[in-house]
């Protein structure tokens, strides 16, 4: 008996392409399995994961493959245990197992007026304002001269966060450990994406980033940068001295999805005596 298979099946999905990269990270030792002599393939199974997680191999492999699904705690909680993944791992499963959120209409976003003021009055601490879907609405002076002029210096396409981390030269000299923060951003613009998955805008900002580094379609794909580590980072200046910089992010209340990024040096160090020479 043959069942028609509807087109989602067959479309990759945020939930798909991370249980497979998750399997794929998996060695069959990890998790019990004697790997048989002569076997080639890289991680776990389709099979494997389902029996470990307790389901069907059928209804698995319809989640990896794309249907649109919402598996069940029970199910969630299966493929957590049987991927063997930390708490950080589980907080992004279940952000995108759980599906969109409502999808509303685009507006321009705008630095309001308070927000403009809380950057001056930040400075000399760096800090900027990012919107929704990543692009710099704001920065105070210290920050146009650390980071970049995005206002002046920059196009439209490129005063984007995630561009700037994955695709401006500025940042790959800026940042000693530039391909770690690069792939971390990403992984947090993933998240952000799995929340807004119908918004087009977000693909395109991906698209972009892509098109402008296509080494970011590889790390995209690994499921396997730590978004948390990049709260301290190592800033090289146009001296050589390197500076080392701890990243505090708010969360406007009224605004969720518009954050503040300000940074701050450790305890021995004050941005009061970096003179900046851009």
């Amino acid at each position: 008996m043959t069942t028609d298979v509807p087109l989602s099946v067959r479309t990759p999905s945020p939930l798909g392409e991370f249980l497979r990269a998750r399997r794929h990270a998996i060695a069959p030792e990890e998790v019990g399995i004697k790997r048989a002599k002569g076997r080639r393939r890289v991680g776990l199974s389709r099979t494997e994961v389902a029996e470990l997680a307790n389901i069907s191999v059928a209804y698995y492999d319809l989640i990896e493959r794309g249907r649109d699904l919402r598996p069940s705690k029970a199910v969630i909680d299966g493929l957590a245990r049987a991927l063997r993944l930390d708490a950080d791992g589980r907080a992004h499963l279940d952000s995108i197992a759980s599906g969109a959120s409502p999808r509303r209409k685009a507006e321009p976003e705008m630095l309001s007026e308070e927000l403009e003021e809380l950057l001056d009055s930040i400075d000399p601490n760096p800090a900027y304002v990012v919107g929704a879907r990543w692009d710099v609405l704001g920065a105070n002076h210290t920050a146009c001269q650390l980071f970049t002029d995005w206002e002046s210096k920059r196009t439209k396409r490129e005063r984007n966060l995630l561009w700037f981390y994955c695709c401006d030269p500025a940042a790959r000299s800026l940042f000693v450990d530039w391909e770690q923060e690069a792939a971390d951003q990403l992984a947090l613009f993933r998240e952000a994406y799995a929340r807004h998955p119908d918004d087009p805008a977000y693909k395109r900002v991906l698209d972009e980033v892509f098109k402008g580094n296509p080494a970011t379609e590889h790390w995209w794909e690994q499921h396997d940068s730590d978004p948390t580590r990049g709260r301290t980072k190592r800033i090289r200046l146009d001296t050589g001295e390197v500076i080392q910089l701890r990243q505090l992010v708010l969360q406007v209340a009224d605004e969720p999805d518009i954050r503040v990024i300000s940074y701050f040096a450790d305890a021995d160090g004050d941005l009061d005596d970096v003179e900046f020479d851009y």
